[in-house]
């Protein structure tokens, strides 16, 4: 599915632009048919600025975005991204308790969308997410969270590991979910600062980031289906967030 123009950023002047007053760009495709100097000059302020660059032919710049591309296009993202201390700082200057959502390696953009829209509808107030091995965040994934991407304030870190000890140091109880788990998610006290860490459902929660839980929890299940659709998973913890949070007579 071809992406809208409204999407892209096209020419050389324009990426120049982009960069220089840091806008937030998923990645940028060039030419290989540009001049060669050309070519390594963006290709070095591109990767100076941390975004995606890719070289590809012409007949894929054309399929992206028909257009005066002009050898270059860059890719906008929708939202910005915020950095995961200010939001921690500025929910604990409001005096509520935070409550956060980190995704390792959760790749595909409609799971991801859809734990988006539970978070924003069940009261979870920030998503984590690497700059690698994560869903793009594009018009698909702000689709498929029926807009809650706008709504919902998104960071984007390096290392999701130095984000959970960092998190852990502010006070932040974090809670993994896994099947292995022992506990069932309403046995656990959730009416603290927490941060969920939900996992992909190939490879689960990566060693790092599970060895520095402070406890581990599942679904209580009926029926023998190994799992649940991480995005399924995903709004059962969140409405139990919710309910001892906000409706605990329930």
């Amino acid at each position: 599915m071809k992406k809208q123009a409204s999407e892209w950023i096209m020419g050389k002047n324009g990426l120049l632009e982009a960069l220089s007053v840091g806008k937030e760009l998923q990645k940028v495709y060039l030419g290989d048919y540009l001049e060669d100097q050309t070519q390594r000059e963006l290709i070095k302020l591109v990767r100076k600025s941390k975004i995606s660059v890719l070289t590809v032919p012409k007949s894929k710049l054309d399929k992206l975005c028909p257009g005066l591309h002009q050898g270059v296009l860059a890719l906008i993202n929708p939202i910005n991204f915020l950095n995961v201390s200010d939001v921690v700082s500025y929910l604990f200057e409001s005096g509520v308790h935070p409550a956060l959502a980190i995704l390792d390696g959760i790749t595909d953009v409609h799971n991801f969308g859809a734990i988006a829209r539970s978070a924003e509808v069940l009261g979870i107030q920030a998503l984590i997410i690497g700059k690698k091995q994560s869903a793009p965040i594009n018009h698909e994934a702000v689709k498929a969270s029926a807009g809650a991407l706008l709504r919902i304030p998104v960071c984007k870190e390096n290392n999701l590991a130095h984000v959970v000890k960092e998190l852990k140091k502010m006070g932040i109880f974090i809670c993994a979910a896994s099947e292995k788990a022992e506990v069932h998610i309403s046995e656990v006290n959730l009416n603290q600062p927490i941060a969920f860490i939900l996992g992909s459902e190939g490879e689960g929660i990566s060693y790092d980031l599970i060895s520095e839980a402070d406890q581990l929890v599942k679904i209580p299940q009926l029926g023998k289906t190994n799992s649940l659709n991480v995005s399924v998973a995903s709004g059962i913890l969140f409405y139990e967030w919710m309910i001892q949070n906000h409706f605990p007579k329930i």
